[in-house]
């Protein structure tokens, strides 16, 4: 018993100095409390582990799936597919001919950014996956402009039979030899007829008010009108690689479409607008694109207008406020830029090529077209929204003789008759 009466004792003493202790850090508090507010210092919140914060996410893998969001220099539904480091990643969007495999990715916590094109044309998006996995918001970055995107995920299941369209960049060494190994055409038999839609101010009246067209041509004819309308271009419109392209596809439109992207448009859009704005002027003009021997390559696209005065094409580049001559000064056409090419002919710049604003070397402008003189495509139609849906026009490509692969069009080796004069039509 007295053992008994010791223990209850022990254990009634206890629970007193527990009171006691639980009463003294009560009022310790109250007065810590009390403190602050007299001196108003600052309440320090001590920092949540990591792994309260965020959850790392180091691998690609942890990305996989299928993605769509809109990138507004598109402006255009895209396609993500991200399958893992063995396949990689591709960006699509079909309705604008856009596809990238981008050519370098990083994975750091939450944050996957891929970067697609080399130089002047890198492409950077970084972006942050969500806590239920189920969307990516981050930022697309070219020519220092960014924009801010999101993706959401439509299946955990990525296309992976997408992936057929890698593209290695060519050395300009190896873009040489294939044009030396298919340096000439050949007359198939090949009637092309070309229409020109010339002078029509009433298509354009809009558009001759909003720049004072009438003032900027006044006095100018043939070449002189060439150039001072492709200065325009240079001076009032930016190149945008990664633009995608408006659904109509005419002058105005295609302005109205750089309003809403200031970055600029793609090649595609300035040679459409340099060509109209050419035609409107009495200029037969034409937009026309260059190609590699591949099909899984990107392209460009330029304008070839016609000299009356020459009795020529002129190839004309808006992307690169662009047109070049030989060592005597005598203005090329595609054609002839193309044989430049095979036979180490030297070509010069004109003095004021310029892409946004910034000035271009002849060596910058050989090493990124030698990439595009194998072969050419073009319309047969050529009015206000030449390339507009349900334009009755016909597709041509021009090959080399003794190459079989072509793209979309009706295939011709003769290039006779793909630049044919306009008064031969």
């Amino acid at each position: 018993m007295s053992n008994i009466k010791s223990i209850s004792a022990l254990g009634g003493g206890f629970y007193m100095y527990r009171q006691l202790i639980f009463l003294c850090t009560v009022m310790m508090i109250l007065f810590s409390g009390c403190a602050s507010m007299r001196t108003e210092t600052p309440v320090v919140e001590s920092s949540a582990p990591e792994t309260l914060i965020t959850q790392r996410v180091d691998t690609i893998q942890s990305f996989y799936g299928r993605w769509q969001g809109i990138i507004e220099p598109l402006y255009s539904k895209v396609t993500l597919d991200i399958v893992g480091e063995s396949y990689g990643v591709l960006l699509s969007a079909p309705a604008y001919h856009v596809e990238f495999l981008p050519i370098d990715w990083e994975v750091e916590h939450s944050q996957i950014i891929l970067g697609m094109n080399d130089e002047e044309f890198r492409i950077t998006m970084a972006m942050s996956l969500s806590g239920d996995g189920r969307s990516l918001e981050g930022t697309f970055t070219q020519h220092g402009v960014s924009t801010d995107i999101g993706f959401t995920k439509i299946s955990d299941t990525p296309t992976i039979g997408k992936f057929n369209i890698a593209w290695v960049p060519v050395s300009f060494e190896e873009r040489i030899r294939q044009l030396r190994d298919y340096p000439d055409f050949a007359d198939d038999g090949r009637v092309i007829r070309f229409t020109y839609d010339l002078k029509r101010r009433d298509l354009y009246a809009d558009l001759i008010e909003e720049f004072n067209l009438d003032a900027i041509t006044a006095g100018y004819y043939d070449i002189e009108l060439m150039r001072v309308l492709l200065s325009w271009m240079s001076d009032n419109f930016r190149h945008n690689g990664a633009s995608g392209m408006p659904r109509n596809r005419n002058a105005m439109s295609i302005i109205d479409y750089m309003r809403l992207n200031p970055s600029g448009i793609n090649c595609r859009g300035l040679a459409i607008l340099l060509a109209e704005v050419l035609r409107l002027y009495g200029i037969e003009a034409k937009h026309i694109t260059v190609y590699p021997p591949e099909n899984d390559h990107p392209v460009h696209v330029v304008t070839h207008a016609w000299s009356r005065e020459l009795q020529q094409w002129v190839m004309l580049d808006p992307s690169f406020g662009m047109y070049v001559t030989d060592l005597d000064g005598n203005l090329m056409s595609l054609y002839t830029l193309r044989a430049a090419f095979v036979n180490a002919t030297p070509i010069v710049a004109n003095t004021h090529a310029m892409r946004n604003g910034e000035a271009v070397s002849i060596e910058q402008y050989k090493n990124f077209m030698v990439d595009y003189m194998f072969r050419f495509s073009t319309g047969t139609r050529f009015t206000l929204g030449s390339e507009e849906t349900g334009m009755r026009t016909t597709q041509f490509m021009l090959v080399p003789y003794g190459f079989y692969g072509h793209g979309r069009g009706t295939r011709t080796t003769s290039a006779e008759a793909f630049f044919a004069p306009p008064d031969s039509e």
